[in-house]
């Protein structure tokens, strides 16, 4: 087990840092603000925000950078998080640090449909690029960069070389002679991350810190696999045979049976009807529905939420205020979207990831 995490050290810096998140009222000055400039330079003085932004010429930012700086500062927090751990920190590496591999492998499939002509080429290895922070690049476990210059599925298991990610790929070929789907890729790379994520909390965790942590993402999982059904079910018309094939074996507050009938649901319409009838009726309610992301990622914020306020673990509640990070930052992303697009604020408030 952690010993460190018989200390209360890592709790009293979760909860010092959860007081630094961003009030409804820093939402509301921001949402006010005339343009990205003005966002930044507000940014720029509040803790969170003040030390990635210390140098910066907010007159100068562009909108692009400025959303980069503030994805940052989550990995700053996590590392500073992270330090209080000790040394046996193996679980909360394959938490964020895999979670995060994951993420550039899956940007990197779909990006394989580029053209192969030269300026589609090109066009691909800077939107990859673009799309990896530059602090991951010495953390992650494979070269990231040599990724950007992958052209075929063939190609990417090379670039990979001896990562552990290479079997879990070989899974999403049926055969050689068909193209290998984004959905397959995406199945047996949560498969692997949610079967280990659970046998790490196995053997570094015991008691009500186990069950909650294992709860958490069991919840994870099954958000997951909402949003693997809807899309499947309203881009693709897939039937239940080929959805119930890409889905993660976990159910969390929703009930097997109630899981079965969305899988089983002719249409994403008749999906959502399901879900509006559900325990997550408030986000999904056709009065309130604006998308799944959104209704998701508010139960995401509910949850966490909850985790944070009533939770005594310290692992319990790092792995909460991460999640809460990470939606903090992209309600930021949407505001300074929806300013630079001069949306008014009623538009841009109803963006916000909040509890219902």
């Amino acid at each position: 087990m952690l010993e460190s995490f018989s200390s209360k050290a890592v709790l009293a810096k979760v909860k010092a840092m959860e007081g630094r998140m961003l009030t409804p009222g820093d939402y509301e000055q921001l949402m006010h603000r005339s343009s990205v400039s003005a966002c930044a330079a507000y940014l720029k003085n509040l803790p969170t925000y003040a030390g990635v932004l210390r140098d910066v010429q907010e007159t100068q930012i562009h909108r692009g950078a400025l959303e980069g700086m503030l994805e940052k500062t989550i990995f700053e927090q996590f590392l500073r998080l992270s330090r209080y751990v000790g040394h046996n920190n193996e679980f909360f590496r394959q938490y964020w640090i895999s979670w995060m591999e994951i993420r550039c492998i899956i940007t990197c499939v779909r990006l394989l449909g580029a053209s192969p002509q030269a300026a589609g080429r090109a066009a691909k290895e800077n939107e990859f690029l673009s799309s990896v922070p530059g602090y991951l690049i010495d953390r992650l476990s494979f070269n990231v960069l040599a990724l950007a210059n992958v052209h075929s599925f063939d190609g990417l298991l090379e670039a990979l070389g001896r990562s552990l990610y290479v079997k879990t790929l070989e899974r999403a070929r049926r055969s050689p002679q068909e193209p290998v789907s984004v959905a397959a890729v995406e199945h047996e790379l949560y498969l692997d991350y949610y079967a280990g994520i659970h046998r790490l909390i196995d053997r570094h965790f015991h008691g009500k810190t186990a069950g909650d942590l294992h709860a958490l993402f069991v919840s994870q999982a099954q958000i997951h696999n909402i949003a693997v059904l809807y899309r499947l079910k309203r881009f693709f018309g897939a039937g239940p045979e080929e959805v119930r094939r890409l889905m993660l074996p976990y159910n969390g507050r929703l009930p097997r049976r109630f899981m079965r009938r969305l899988v089983e649901a002719p249409d994403d319409r008749a999906m959502l009807e399901a879900l509006s009838h559900s325990r997550y009726a408030p986000y999904f309610s056709p009065e309130n529905f604006s998308s799944i992301e959104f209704g998701l990622n508010s139960i995401r914020y509910r949850t966490s939420r909850r985790y944070l306020t009533f939770s005594q673990n310290p692992a319990t509640a790092f792995v909460a205020f991460m999640t809460l990070r990470e939606l903090e930052v992209e309600n930021l992303i949407n505001i300074i979207e929806g300013v630079r697009y001069g949306l008014d604020a009623s538009q841009i408030r109803s963006l916000l990831i909040h509890s219902t």
